[in-house]
């Protein structure tokens, strides 16, 4: 049985739905699995909520009319003529040595149950409305669920970028620092940068409109004197192609270094193999 079997039990678990073997394999499922066993418990705690919160829901009273009149038919006592005292001696003598006639007792309707049968029926409609007052609860908590992760995200994301731009603007204020502009090329020409680092080489670099870095693949700063390439750190982007990083700027490179970004392998190369997506000028 897959997770997502295991998944679907739980549901049918919260509306005790399930026999005796799928209890058996879900109970022993859950004591391994934590995330089952926590959802678990959030069904078995909306499920009992819902049953002190369930408005108890009543038969139309076109039933409650039927099932009443039909008792009280059963109820009502048959009358019928007597007409016994006209007919003659020998007629009767002869209708009695002709025919035997043995009446069929009619069952007595059970009263009690034709008023479970209406409770019954009170019940079941109650039972499919908690049911689909359930599910529509679980969807709504999932989508919540689902909700607040994405902006609990976007928030660490926000945070994170506010911090870094914040970092920023204390080095490139500080005395002796150097601000350079990084411009798209050809094949990014959506996408700049800009790298500020201090006269100790300490330098920030913040990216934004990157095209998305294919599995195994991530950008790369480099520091070029001349012709000669000097690896920088790697970074990654995010959903929207913004990226930053933290690295020294070497020694040789702090005067007149240009300043480059190719997509290299996810661990960093020594000689540059991508082509540049940023570049400073000269």
């Amino acid at each position: 049985m897959t997770h997502d079997n295991y998944k679907e039990l739980i549901t049918a678990r919260a509306l005790t739905a399930l026999d005796a073997a799928d209890t058996r394999d879900l109970q022993a499922h859950l004591e391994t699995c934590a995330e089952c066993r926590a959802e678990a418990n959030q069904w078995d705690a909306t499920a009992a909520l819902l049953a002190f919160e369930a408005t108890p829901i009543e038969p139309s009273p076109l039933v409650r009319e039927r099932i009443l009149t039909a008792i009280h038919a059963e109820n009502r006592p048959s009358v019928s003529k007597n007409t016994s005292q006209n007919i003659q001696p020998a007629q009767s003598e002869r209708s009695q040595s002709s025919s035997t006639v043995v009446p069929f007792e009619r069952p007595e309707k059970n009263v009690r149950s034709s008023v479970a049968s209406y409770y019954a029926i009170a019940a079941s409609v109650a039972l499919v409305a908690l049911a689909i007052s359930l599910f529509a609860i679980w969807q709504q908590n999932r989508a919540a669920k689902t909700e607040i992760a994405k902006l609990s995200a976007e928030m660490r994301d926000t945070q994170q970028q506010l911090a870094h731009e914040r970092e920023v603007l204390a080095l490139i204020t500080t005395p002796g620092s150097r601000m350079t502009e990084l411009a798209g090329t050809n094949v990014a020409p959506d996408a700049h940068a800009m790298i500020a680092y201090d006269k100790t080489g300490h330098a920030m670099l913040m990216a934004k409109g990157l095209p998305a870095a294919p599995a195994g693949k991530a950008y790369q700063l480099w520091y070029i004197m001349g012709s000669k390439p000097m690896p920088g750190r790697v970074f990654a982007t995010d959903t929207n192609g913004n990226g930053s990083l933290q690295d020294q700027v070497p020694a040789e490179a702090m005067s007149g270094a240009v300043f480059a970004i190719t997509l290299e392998p996810a661990g960093g190369v020594q000689s540059p193999t991508g082509a540049i997506y940023l570049k400073s000028g000269v």
